[in-house]
């Protein structure tokens, strides 16, 4: 999520029709992996998650006019030159633990990678920096006895355990022969030549056994009675419910391949895992925002003689498997060896005050296909081609999404321009060739839609994963009471903004989640802009025009009165502001617009030093609420600034964490939808169509369909500029 959040998203999807051709050109590419011995053909590419139908279509260089279908069928990757992008404001830090901004994380995605992935279009996992991992339940006895396997079935009487069962997910490359019908999997002899029997799913890019199967549910079974089950307090709202310590999905296991080095060409390794979840579970570390995504996680350790990383979860968590293995945010992973942790002798709060001002800020190292050579700020930073990549030095295939040879462009360059006229000159004189922060004004204006510009520039869009609010400090006397609160709302003309200001880009949004996903209810309504009605509820709260002066008072005869804060960083969000003040100074309100840097604007928010802020959440298709929308998150400068607490919505919060089943995780997010937008802690605003400038000469261009769209390593130049 934008400013605080996790999201990766960004794909590393290679077009299909390209497949191999920078391979195929090089002496000294490593073989492509022998084709994978199927025994029944009864491939599927199921066993994706069901939210990717919500997903739009995305087709390479769809918007470029030069483009055409032979074109692409053709196309043959070009590498050299540099790619200068332009970003509106400048970078805080690239710690990935500890930055906060989407900018920066876009920045930061290129220059690291993950244990598993996740294709961005139909959200299988994948193994990435791990060559296969794998994932059991969890039952836990009386004694304390701890076994991992697979739960068969459950009931208020027992529960039928396999003991040393697993759920194994291996890459395709990795697997010599599968059998769907028979259940087995054998993988090639360089991994051991290992057989695991069970159910079988085939997919896109990697193939799953479930090792239940029903020899081991003959040999190896148990039952174990739910009276000899140790348990666990499961908090819903104020109740404190004790379960049963038999749980779904709550151990995982990631093996990690040899030879991954970090930019500086120390290995990759297992502690460096180790030691980056440790370093955001410090409490000191400012990583708020990403900790509660491991709270419950008891146990973490290596094994396999270095080789892996176990974690077991006190509680199911239905993205477990994303957040530890980098998916949901591929920059988790620090080195262990830059800190150093041992010089503190054991002191976590000294270590964590150092981390937290340590020189990685601005000079970190990850383990990417693009290094960070320079960082100026107030200027430009710029990432340069790792010739040292490690999936280049693997066969083609070996990892999933990648075409060896990646990425084709020498150097990627974030140049700063804060304004948009400015950056339209970059463009025009070809001294830039990416924006991907398009105003809405630029959009429209008439110098970006000469035939002269769009000659030279793509014009491309897509539905952003994004929502804007005005956020209401409800630790503010002000905003306490839901109805000022939805009056307030009332008093806001969004389709005079939409029109004006967003130029019809924009559209209305009603509450907390993707408006195109499966947990936003198309039933909920953005609220109308209704001036008398919102008089009438404010009367009925108190505030009247007293005496006569235009402004109306309490009953204790305050003024309401209120700053408003906004950062520099956008035109359009003074103009914003000021027909918001306006519409709102109609009503008898006085509201006074507070305009900052975007640094100061953030640490005020993050320190709750504001009445009413103007903001936004970069979503997922399918979010967890918890860390912005529980009351838990109120607290260390989290994400629920606003001091919002509900005990049905820290419910829901809980609940959706342990839920399996999507529909049902999408009926709760729904239900909390309607909760949020009666109580109106946010006035929701609006969703947008993204729009981009993209030098036309740019090819394997794609806009997936999540939050972080542009994956750099796939771009190429058709023609390499000669200055570039």
């Amino acid at each position: 999520m934008i400013q605080g959040g996790l999201t990766k998203a960004a794909g590393l999807l290679a077009l299909a029709s390209i497949a191999g051709t920078w391979g195929a050109a090089q002496a000294d590419t490593p073989a492509t992996a022998p084709a994978v011995q199927v025994a029944a053909q009864q491939e599927t590419t199921g066993y994706v998650n069901p939210a990717a139908k919500y997903l739009e279509e995305v087709v390479v260089d769809q918007f470029n006019p030069d483009v055409t279908d032979a074109s692409r069928a053709s196309a043959s990757p070009k590498r050299g030159g540099k790619l200068y992008i332009r970003t509106p404001t400048d970078f805080q830090e690239l710690n990935s633990l500890t930055l906060t901004g989407q900018p920066e994380r876009v920045l930061v995605n290129h220059l690291s990678d993950s244990l598993v992935d996740q294709d961005p279009q139909t959200l299988e996992f994948f193994p990435e920096m791990a060559w296969y991992w794998r994932e059991a339940d969890l039952i836990k006895t009386k004694s304390g006895e701890v076994q991992e396997g697979r739960i068969v079935s459950m009931d208020d009487e027992s529960v039928t355990f396999v003991p040393g069962a697993w759920k194994v997910s291996v890459g395709r490359f990795d697997v010599a022969e599968f059998d769907q019908e028979a259940g087995y999997v054998v993988l090639t002899e360089e991994r051991g030549g290992t057989r695991y029997e069970g159910t079988v799913t085939a997919m896109e890019h990697t193939i799953v056994v479930d090792e239940v199967s029903s020899s081991k549910l003959a040999d190896g079974q148990v039952t174990v009675p739910m009276s000899e089950l140790d348990s666990y307090d499961f908090e819903i709202g104020t109740e404190v419910q004790n379960r049963p310590f038999a749980k779904k999905n709550c151990a995982f296991e990631f093996y990690i391949r040899d030879g991954i080095t970090w930019h500086d060409g120390e290995p990759f390794t297992a502690d460096d895992v180790l030691f980056s979840y440790q370093t955001i579970m410090n409490p000191v570390v400012d990583a708020q925002s990403r900790r509660n995504y491991y709270k419950d996680v008891n146990l973490a350790e290596i094994i396999g003689d270095g080789e892996g990383i176990k974690y077991h979860y006190v509680k199911p968590y239905f993205q477990a498997l994303a957040f530890l293995g980098g998916a949901a945010d591929s920059t988790y992973f620090i080195p262990k060896h830059i800190f150093n942790p041992e010089k503190f002798g054991g002191d976590s709060d000294a270590f964590a005050e150092a981390f937290n001002q340590h020189l990685f800020r601005e000079r970190p190292i990850y383990t990417g296909a693009y290094k960070l050579k320079s960082w100026e700020r107030n200027n430009r930073a710029s990432l340069v081609r790792n010739e040292n990549y490690w999936k280049n030095d693997l066969p083609q295939g070996a990892v999933p999404r990648w075409e060896v040879g990646q990425p084709y462009i020498d150097e990627l360059i974030w140049v700063l321009i804060k304004e948009p006229a400015a950056s339209v000159k970059e463009l025009q004189k070809g001294a830039l060739d990416v924006d991907i922060d398009v105003e809405p004004n630029t959009w429209v204006s008439t110098d970006t839609n000469t035939e002269g510009f769009k000659s030279k520039m793509t014009r491309a869009d897509r539905t952003g994963f994004l929502y804007t609010y005005i956020g209401w400090n409800l630790e503010r006397k002000l905003f306490k009471n839901p109805d000022v609160r939805r009056a307030l709302a009332m008093l806001i003309p969004r389709q005079e903004i939409a029109d004006d200001v967003h130029h019809g880009l924009a559209f209305p949004v009603s509450g907390p989640f993707y408006s195109s996903g499966p947990g936003y209810d198309h039933s909920v309504k953005a609220i109308p802009y209704d001036p008398k009605g919102a008089r009438r509820i404010l009367a009925r709260a108190g505030y009247l025009d007293r005496d006569g002066d235009g402004t109306i008072e309490s009953r204790d005869g305050e003024p309401l009165v209120f700053n408003y804060s906004i950062h520099n960083a956008r035109d359009y969000h003074q103009k914003i502001a000021d027909i918001i003040k306006e519409n709102i100074e109609q009503a008898g309100i006085k509201m006074t617009i507070d305009k900052m840097d975007w640094t100061i604007f953030s640490d005020r928010v993050r320190d709750k030093n504001f009445d009413a802020v103007r903001f936004a959440w970069g979503t997922t298709l399918e979010s967890d609420p918890f860390q912005i929308w529980h009351s838990s998150q109120m607290e260390n400068k989290g994400d629920n600034f606003v001091s919002y607490k509900n005990e049905r919505v820290d419910e829901i919060c809980v609940e959706i964490r342990e839920t399996f089943d999507p529909e049902t995780r999408w009926k709760m997010a729904q239900e909390m939808h309607r909760i949020v937008y009666e109580e109106q802690p946010y006035c929701f605003l609006f969703g947008f169509k993204e729009t981009y400038f993209i030098n036309r000469n740019l090819r394997g261009v794609k806009l997936y369909a999540n939050a972080y769209p542009h994956d750099f390593t796939e771009w190429y130049w058709n023609e390499v500029p000669k200055d570039r």
